[in-house]
């Protein structure tokens, strides 16, 4: 059985063909270029290839034209969705680079120990990514930087936290 990763979120139909554009939760948006389809996961669970028929490059993003959205308003029900691809598509991240899927579910702690909690998913805003970190009902954002996340443990599911003094009681919501 395949494991699908999120590659993309639909955020808006552009045009009048069906095309829509797409945040893509990689360095370079032309990686949907390269792909011959994406996926959809339906309520129940089943996974829905659809073929792209066209890809263009919009800034950070990407305007793609996938098979069977032809019209705005069929286009109109993608708005929102993850577009997934199979893991096994994916190409390995470069050294001391993650995908987003990847850092879900890491244990947030500080550099003396501390638990911070859960990383439960990545922000990509604009060139800066941002942690979602949670404890019990309370969520923070914490840059993905250097500087901050100091040592990420793929192996032991965890991340390494440095934030400068406030930095986690400024960024909480």
């Amino acid at each position: 059985m395949s494991r699908f990763i999120p590659i993309g979120q639909v955020d808006r139909v552009r045009g009048l063909v069906g095309e829509v554009v797409v945040t893509v939760h990689a360095d370079d948006p032309a990686r949907l270029s390269r792909l011959g389809e994406v996926f959809l996961e339906e309520p129940g669970g089943e996974h829905i290839a659809l073929a792209i028929e066209g890809f263009k490059r919009l800034k950070d993003r990407a305007v793609l034209k996938l098979a069977g959205f032809g019209s705005v308003d069929e286009a109109r029900r993608l708005v929102g969705r993850e577009l997934l691809i199979p893991q096994e598509a994916s190409t390995p991240a470069p050294e001391g680079r993650y995908y987003a899927y990847q850092l879900v579910g890491l244990k947030a702690r500080l550099k003396d120990g501390t638990p911070l909690g859960t990383v439960e998913e990545v922000l990509r805003q604009g060139a800066q990514s941002l942690l979602v970190v949670r404890q019990d009902n309370q969520e923070f954002l914490v840059p993905m930087v250097r500087a901050i996340c100091v040592e990420f443990d793929m192996e032991g599911r965890s991340v390494t936290l440095d934030p400068p003094e406030g930095l986690i009681e400024l960024n909480r919501r």
